[in-house]
C-alpha cells in the first residue's frame, strides 16, 4: 500500500539517522611511554636531597639562634655576667659536685683558721672530706690538685678521661695584710667568707671543659675561659643583703 501511495517504508530511516553507529570505527593508536633517562632521574634525586638539606639547616639554625637568644634573655634577667651560670641550670651530677665543694671549703677554712695554712688535698682526702675523698659512686673520679701562690689558693679537680664531666675549681683569694676589702658587720654572701680572725676571704666556684684544662695556678679564671657557678643570681644576693 505504501508503494501505491508513493511512500517509502519507515524501516529505511534508521539506517540514515543512526548511520554513525554502523560507520567505520577509528583506528586504535598505541603510544609508548618511555621512562626518564638516568641523568634526569639523578638530577631529580639531587634536587630533592638538596631541598631537604636546606630545610634541615634552616631549622637547626633557627633553633640555635633562638636558644642563644633565650639563654641571653635569662642571663640578663638574672643579672649574670657572660662567664656565670646558676646552680639550678646545671646537670644533676654537676650540682652534686658543687654542693660537695661548698662542704669541702668549710672544712678547709677550719683547718686554715687553726693552722694558718690551707690544707693539702691528701689531708682533706684522709679526713674523708668531699669532694676530695674518693667516692666509689662517682664515675668521674675527680683528681684534685692544690695550687698556691701568695694570697691565692685553689683546688682543681680534673675528671678521668672518657667522661663527660668538666673540671672544677675552688678559687680562694685572701686580702692583702692590713688592707683589702673589709667585711661588713656580720654580713657574708656566697662569694665572701670570714675567718675567726676577721679575715675576709673571696671564694668562688668554677668549671670548664676537661680538654682545655691546663695545669698550674689560675690567677683570673674568667679571662682563662672558666665559668663561675653561682648558687643565686647577683640580683637575688643584692636584695637579701
Amino acid at each position: 500500500m505504501l508503494h501505491r501511495l508513493g511512500l517509502k517504508p519507515l524501516v529505511e530511516r534508521p539506517s540514515r539517522w543512526f548511520g554513525f553507529l554502523t560507520g567505520p570505527r577509528p583506528a586504535v593508536r598505541t603510544v609508548e611511554v618511555l621512562p626518564p633517562s638516568q641523568s634526569d632521574e639523578t638530577a631529580g634525586v639531587f634536587l630533592t636531597a638538596a631541598f631537604i638539606c636546606l630545610c634541615v639547616i634552616y631549622t637547626l639554625a633557627f633553633q640555635l639562634y633562638e636558644g642563644r637568644d633565650a639563654a641571653e634573655a635569662r642571663r640578663s634577667a638574672n643579672g649574670l655576667l657572660p662567664f656565670q651560670v646558676l646552680f639550678r641550670d646545671l646537670p644533676s651530677k654537676q650540682q652534686r659536685i658543687f654542693r660537695e665543694m661548698q662542704e669541702g671549703v668549710q672544712e678547709a677554712m677550719r683547718s686554715r683558721a687553726v693552722g694558718g695554712e690551707w690544707p693539702a688535698v691528701d689531708s682533706l682526702a684522709t679526713g674523708e672530706i668531699p669532694p676530695f675523698a674518693p667516692d666509689v659512686l662517682d664515675k668521674s673520679a675527680l683528681a684534685w690538685t692544690q695550687y698556691r701562690d701568695g694570697l691565692v689558693n685553689s683546688y682543681v679537680g680534673a675528671p678521668a678521661s672518657g667522661t663527660d664531666m668538666p673540671a672544677f675549681m675552688i678559687f680562694i683569694q685572701e686580702p692583702e695584710p692590713g688592707g683589702g676589702e673589709q667585711p661588713a658587720a656580720g654580713v657574708t654572701d656566697e662569694e665572701h667568707q670570714i675567718l675567726p680572725d676577721g679575715t675576709l676571704l673571696h671564694i668562688t666556684y668554677w668549671k670548664r671543659a676537661r680538654e682545655s684544662l691546663r695545669p698550674g695556678l689560675i690567677i683570673d679564671p674568667a679571662i682563662e675561659g672558666w665559668t663561675q657557678i653561682r648558687a643565686a643570681s647577683p640580683l637575688q644576693t643584692t636584695e637579701t643583703r
